[in-house]
């Protein structure tokens, strides 16, 4: 058990301050909404936390796995066009199930044999992923449900840009690349910086044309129930959930032990992630793995 405790509380804080704007923005990235990425923030922190194998390792909503459940969430949406959400939680529960299994059965050896390669082709590409999705809503449009379909609307979207968004975007981009580089003050996060710019930019100049993310739920979240009966159709993808769920949670520990000269436990690391995301399959929140930045942030 750590005894420096004043140390500890302002990593806690800084992490935190770094995680809120991130997770919020992950949340409403999958489809889920901003509360979804919040609740998956408290589920990662606190249960892997506990039942984690990493001293340094901190978890929460990750880029590599919002994609994913977006992709899964957009072609399972029901009729009406809202997100079949019992199903995708259902979905995320039964992901974190899978974790727990494959801990027990000590799979996270493995990890020490993929090739530095293959995770610099994963990173890169999730990150093209990721800047495709974002262009649209970067110029005032609607999130695409696929890359293919953010593809063939990005020449729309330039072409007919909605000026007041691309200032807000803009401005918030600029402040988080430009803000590292120009101080060395660790108490206020990029990413922070970023959010009060832009949100002010936004409400100072009354820009009333773009979306905003609206209310934030209070008090306990809403509970869901698992609900299997489509358990061949969730199948596939809770295993797709594991499976990036395990190697990005591992990947980044091992970026953490090099960091800290410790060695994490693997499976875990595995468990507490399994914990973690059966807890957000329970209160809604969207899946968690160990955070590369978060967890740098910490250290």
């Amino acid at each position: 058990m750590h005894t420096n405790v004043p140390n500890d509380i302002l990593s806690g804080f800084t992490v935190a301050v770094i995680a809120l704007p991130l997770a919020l923005a992950f949340g409403v990235a999958s489809g889920l909404g901003a509360e979804a990425g919040m609740w998956a923030a408290i589920c990662g922190g606190i249960l892997v936390g506990l039942f984690g194998g990493s001293n340094t390792g901190v978890s929460g909503p990750t880029g590599p796995k919002v994609v994913q459940l977006a992709a899964i969430i957009a072609a399972t949406k029901l009729a009406t066009g809202e997100p079949d959400v019992v199903f995708a939680m259902s979905m995320v529960f039964l992901s974190g199930l899978i974790c727990i299994a494959l801990a027990l059965m000590k799979i996270g050896r493995f990890i020490y044999y993929t090739p530095y390669s293959v995770v610099s082709g994963f990173m890169c590409g999730i990150g093209v992923i990721i800047i495709l999705l974002e262009i649209p809503p970067m110029l005032g449009f609607a999130t695409p449900n696929s890359v293919i379909g953010a593809i063939k609307q990005i020449p729309f979207d330039i072409m007919h840009e909605k000026p007041h968004a691309l200032i807000v975007s803009l401005a918030t981009f600029f402040t988080i690349l430009l803000w590292p580089r120009v101080t060395k003050k660790q108490w206020l996060p990029a990413p922070l910086l970023g959010l009060i710019v832009g949100t002010s930019i936004a409400h100072g100049f009354g820009f009333e044309d773009i979306e905003f993310i609206g209310s934030m739920p209070v008090g306990l979240p809403h509970l869901y129930i698992p609900d299997f009966s489509r358990f061949g159709d969730m199948i596939g993808g809770a295993f797709a959930l594991a499976g990036l769920c395990i190697f990005d949670s591992l990947l980044t520990c091992l970026v953490a032990d090099n960091m800290t000269g410790e060695r994490h436990n693997s499976d875990r690391e595995i468990f507490g992630q399994g914990i973690a995301n059966i807890g957000c399959g329970l209160v809604g929140g969207v899946t968690t793995a160990t955070a590369t930045m978060r967890t740098v942030a910490n250290i």
